[in-house]
């Protein structure tokens, strides 16, 4: 649904739809959402070849890219993690007097950003479970998969038609945008800065929706001295290659215990073995779109990280600009990626260290991938920073449905 028109009684009817999903068992739900995850995640389903040309294009990901990067995101709201989220949401509703018990009235409004494919799911499988009808905002770049997603998830359940809803309209529209606003009970936002302030400073004169933010947040890896380096790579390389490094979870910054102050041997040894990794993962996720040239933006800005690393004699291991970057870092500051593939690995003396260099990052740092049981030792550091997910290297990028994006369970969110 697209049309502006639509949005004229949508408003209403989401809002008095709660009752409708209080009927609707568990079971139902939990089945016609397995099955809508299956079909979306089979590129030989009908829904997938339905839209398959037009996610490829609008995500700008190769053929292969997208499929690793809706395995990742599909993967984890389906099977034993939904079922778990389900069963929390339940429990939570016996604990507010049964399980009858429904959200207070109003509808949640969902505004998605488009760096990721299939974002939609994660937000909709906990207002599913919560019981809170949802209005699904596309961005004008993406407006393919959460439309077609919605429709499926109806079409095996009918009852869900009045409760959930997916509209793509142009962000920032303020005579679409207000009447949604004033009848929201919670605006959920994903996007950058300046569009997530604009739309809470409206939402907050409205004075009727609670606000979630979700901006931009960046994640990195930490590799402590007991680690194999090699073993470390393997998993790293797709927490960097996965959607083409555009997620709050892809890694930028890899920090590296050194057996001494000034070494950098094992910052080294890593900076090869990702390389290789990156190289192989190139062929298999061809950076997107594929076929196509790099955007000419992207390019530019990791040739001038190139050029700086040669200028300063750092070490760059070899590799071709579509298959990523690789920069041993003296400095300890983090800095920004920018994109494409694009790694800076630091040699650090002493982890212990970590939070104080990492503090001027506090509250933009999503996940960090930890190599090794030093590096396991950070977490709560980590967490204080604002680090919402940690996992082994390979896992960071994909979290599952009781993640606790910015540190609030999913749940929470829709209550």
């Amino acid at each position: 649904m697209r049309a502006a028109h639509v949005l004229e009684t949508l408003p209403l009817r989401l809002a008095g739809a709660a009752p409708t999903l209080a009927a609707l068992s568990d079971r139902a739900l939990l089945t016609a959402w397995g099955s809508t995850v299956a079909a979306f995640l089979d590129p030989g389903s009908p829904e997938r070849r339905a839209i398959e040309a037009d996610l490829v294009g609008t995500t700008r990901l190769s053929a292969p890219g997208l499929q690793a990067g809706l395995e990742a995101v599909l993967g984890g709201v389906r099977g034993e993690p939904a079922a778990r989220l389900f069963e929390e949401a339940w429990a939570m509703r016996e604990g507010h007097g049964g399980s009858s018990t429904v959200p207070a009235e109003g509808f949640a409004l969902v505004i998605l950003a488009s760096n990721l494919p299939a974002l939609a799911v994660q937000p909709l499988v906990a207002a599913l479970a919560a019981r809170r009808p949802v209005l699904l905002k596309s961005p004008t770049t993406e407006p393919v998969f959460a439309p077609a997603f919605v429709r499926a998830l109806c079409w095996r359940l009918p009852a869900l038609e009045g409760a959930v809803a997916a509209v793509t309209w142009p962000g920032g529209s303020e005579e679409l945008e207000e009447p949604l606003l004033a009848r929201a009970a919670v605006v959920v936002a994903y996007g950058d800065a300046p569009a997530i302030a604009d739309l809470e400073a409206r939402a907050k004169r409205l004075g009727r929706a609670r606000f979630v933010p979700y901006g931009p947040k960046t994640s990195l890896a930490v590799v402590g001295p007991e680690a194999d380096v090699k073993v470390a790579a393997a998993g790293l390389a797709r927490d960097v290659a996965l959607f083409d490094q555009r997620g709050c979870l892809s890694v930028g910054a890899v920090y590296v215990e050194e057996d001494g102050p000034h070494g950098s041997r094992r910052s080294r040894a890593l900076a090869d073995a990702l390389a290789a990794e990156l190289r192989t993962l190139a062929r298999r996720w061809p950076p997107g779109p594929e076929g196509g040239p790099l955007d000419p933006a992207d390019a530019g800005a990791v040739q001038q990280v190139r050029a700086e690393a040669d200028l300063r004699g750092l070490y760059r291991p070899a590799l071709d600009l579509s298959e990523g970057t690789v920069v041993v870092e003296p400095e300890p500051a983090m800095r920004a990626t920018p994109g494409l593939r694009t790694v800076r690995i630091h040699p650090f003396a002493d982890l212990s260290d970590l939070e104080a260099v990492l503090a001027p990052w506090a509250g933009r740092l999503q996940g960090t991938a930890l190599a090794g049981a030093s590096a396991e030792a950070l977490a709560p550091a980590l967490e204080r920073l604002g680090v919402s997910r940690t996992a082994p290297p390979g896992e960071l990028q994909s979290p599952d449905a009781l993640w606790h994006n910015g540190g609030e369970h999913p749940l929470q969110v829709f209550v």
